[in-house]
């Protein structure tokens, strides 16, 4: 009996690592190459350590907010095609999921497109209106994704936006809150 438990527990602590590689690896990849993304280039672009402390302690929470968002909202729609699938619905076009280079691409593109609709304003506005602005396009692209995204599902459309809108509000009031306390005027 006693090598019956241990080989359960042996297993359950084996799929459970294995469960979190995934998470793990999105998590740390991501923030790791964009905090580094942004310390460089403040430390490049101001020569400041004070900026370069708010800068990438505010990307560093907004992205750790952001990614768990990201991993639930993506979770949950491939859970809910599945169970689509299993009860008889069609599968998804195409009918197999993307390789880890198709991926790779398509996640890629996705984030550099994504990380142009909050960063477009400040290249035609002055920094206050373009911050107004930056923060109107971004709830509605936001909105948007998650509406297209419950369109594919079979969600409602209006629930998984206003969630997608929560998910970006939180991280930019998180990132608003490190700015503000650690403010280097």
């Amino acid at each position: 009996a006693d090598a019956s438990n241990r080989s359960g527990q042996t297993a359950r602590r084996a799929l459970l690592e294995r469960a979190t590689v995934r998470e793990v690896l999105m998590g740390a990849q991501d923030n790791i190459t964009n905090v580094l993304a942004v310390v460089l280039g403040v430390t490049i672009g101001a020569g400041r350590a004070d900026l370069v402390a708010l800068a990438g302690t505010a990307a560093a929470v907004a992205e750790a907010i952001s990614m768990g968002g990201v991993l639930y909202t993506s979770t949950r729609a491939e859970r809910d095609l599945d169970a689509r699938d299993a009860l008889g619905g069609s599968p998804a076009p195409g009918g197999a999921r993307l390789g880890p280079g198709g991926a790779a691409a398509v996640t890629g593109l996705a984030a550099l497109a994504g990380g142009m609709v909050p960063l477009a304003p400040f290249a035609v506005l002055p920094v206050g209106p373009a911050m107004v602005a930056s923060l109107a396009i971004s709830i509605l692209a936001l909105f948007a994704l998650g509406s297209a995204t419950a369109t594919i599902t079979r969600r409602t459309w209006w629930r998984d936006g206003l969630r997608l809108v929560a998910i970006g509000a939180t991280a930019a009031l998180a990132a608003a809150l490190v700015g503000s306390v650690l403010r280097v005027d």
